[in-house]
């Protein structure tokens, strides 16, 4: 794994987490408001050159601060990851399949999820992320594992027996 694996990782959790949804929302819409808020101010107040300067960055934020918020929060998760997972990049792990868990192993340890305590796989494009009840999760980056089609089975079974809940988004990107 290296930093683009855990990247992706935790941009497609901070996807799919409803409150930093909600506050990329509400930052919007604040920003948003606040632009608009200060054009008016200055247009009851007959400063036309502040007023059109408001306005503009108000319809500018209305129509960027996405790409802004994307840019902003994908530079938080990089410095993270580079910070906290610096001495995991390039170890090589071996992925690890029993009757009754799932593990991975690497030159610094080994973790082991039971399968009954699996609560969802994760498919996006590159990568699989099957994540435990307690939040722990295992990534599998499809193209830098050699025996990918043997672990695909493997999840397909393990998801049939134990009935755990599948997410396939092949399409997904952050943003």
């Amino acid at each position: 794994m290296d930093e683009h694996d855990y990247l992706t990782f935790h941009l497609y959790v901070a996807s799919k987490t409803p409150r930093i949804k909600k506050t990329r929302t509400q930052n919007w819409i604040w920003v948003t408001v606040a632009f608009f808020s200060l054009g008016f101010l200055f247009f009851v107040n007959d400063n036309d050159g502040l007023t059109v300067y408001f306005l503009a960055l108000g319809i500018l934020s209305l129509f960027l601060y996405p790409f802004y918020s994307r840019w902003k929060y994908k530079n938080h998760y990089l410095k993270f990851v580079r910070e906290t997972y610096k001495n995991r990049f390039g170890l090589e792990s071996e992925f690890i399949f029993e009757d009754d868990f799932i593990g991975a192993k690497d030159r610094t340890g080994e973790v082991k999820i039971n399968k009954s305590e699996v609560e969802q796989i994760d498919e996006i494009k590159g990568y699989y992320f099957v994540k435990a009840r307690t939040g722990m999760v295992i990534m599998i980056s499809k193209t830098k594992t050699p025996e990918i089609e043997a672990i695909k089975r493997q999840l397909q079974v393990m998801s049939e027996k134990f009935g755990i809940k599948r997410n396939t988004e092949l399409d997904w990107k952050w943003r």
